[in-house]
């Protein structure tokens, strides 16, 4: 069966899914590219990050060595829609258009992964999931807060992206912090509606938790409503993994602990929809965008195993 018009074949789509593990009709999971850049403040380029982790995913092994299958097969397959193209549309449109974009698929009823660029544009696929899952938790992992007011006078900005979520009523966990403002502080001081996991807090040996993830997962996890839509900055895991980043920050998350982290989400609170940004490429350097491909493939396996129902044999 053809692949419908607005529909990826392996050639361009994630992990280079042949069909029929690559059609819409029988996936499970839908990866959505959506290359918005506008307020970058730093290093610019991260509107060319979907493309860079959809073209290193087609070097991911396919297998999980861990959980000991195909996750994709499990999943029925992975489907990569076309890439949206904004044009000239920016701050509140962009953020309207992504929304309006994103929604039907989300009305389909698959896992939704949807690849950004600047942080601002998570924030139209959270309001697609949003419209069917009202009690939405949001699950940020990043360095960056992002909750100023405004920031550079713009209340779209990838800096304000998490004021916009919380000024929409969610319940937001914070995972990885290291860089906040004074006015940040602020707002988490006087808001029981936002828990933050600070990087020094739970990843630093001498803090509390002594850098133990079996010790602040379970707390991280405890903070979470049902259900869970997962954001998922790139600068939140080490910059020793991922130093492809507009704006980079020392001691972020590692490998496991982020995978594990993922796990214990997926099998507790549960995760109904996920988005990436902040990828930036490097010229010559592929590491940094295959992490990242990588671990969306290992996420989603955990996802699957944890909660969600699909196919272990090819459609007919």
């Amino acid at each position: 069966m053809a692949l419908p018009v607005g529909w990826e074949g392996p050639e361009s789509n994630f992990l280079g899914l042949e069909e029929p593990w690559c059609h819409p009709d029988y996936a499970g999971v839908y990866v959505l590219p959506i290359p918005y850049e506008h307020t970058s403040s730093y290093v610019r380029g991260s509107d060319r990050g979907p493309s860079a982790i959809l073209e290193a995913s087609r070097q991911v092994e396919l297998y999980d060595e861990q959980l000991r299958c195909e996750p994709f097969r499990e999943w029925g397959g992975i489907a990569t829609a076309s890439v949206l193209d904004l044009g000239t549309q920016v701050d509140r449109a962009a953020v309207d258009a992504i929304e309006q974009f994103v929604r039907p698929y989300v009305d389909r009823g698959r896992f939704l992964v949807t690849l950004t660029g600047e942080h601002t544009g998570a924030l139209g696929a959270i309001r697609a999931h949003a419209r069917r899952y009202p009690n939405l938790c949001v699950v940020q992992i990043d360095a960056h807060g992002d909750l100023r007011e405004a920031y550079q006078g713009n209340p779209y900005s990838h800096a304000s992206v998490m004021a916009r979520v919380v000024e929409d009523g969610h319940r937001l966990v914070q995972v990885g912090i290291r860089s906040i403002c004074q006015e940040e502080q602020r707002r988490l001081d006087e808001t029981d509606r936002i828990t933050t996991f600070f990087a020094a807090t739970i990843l630093d040996p001498s803090g509390p938790y002594e850098g133990k993830a079996a010790r602040w997962i379970p707390a991280v996890v405890a903070a979470c409503s049902s259900p869970v839509y997962l954001t998922f900055d790139c600068d939140g895991l080490d910059p020793s993994l991922v130093p492809a980043l507009g704006t980079p920050e020392p001691g972020g998350l590692g490998w496991y602990e982020t995978l594990n982290l993922v796990a214990a989400l997926a099998a507790g609170p549960g995760i109904v929809g996920m988005d990436v940004s902040e990828m930036t490429p490097i010229q010559g350097l592929v590491a940094p965008q295959f992490c990242i491909a990588r671990l969306i493939y290992r996420m989603l396996g955990r996802i699957k195993a944890a909660k969600l129902v699909g196919r272990s044999s090819p459609p007919s």
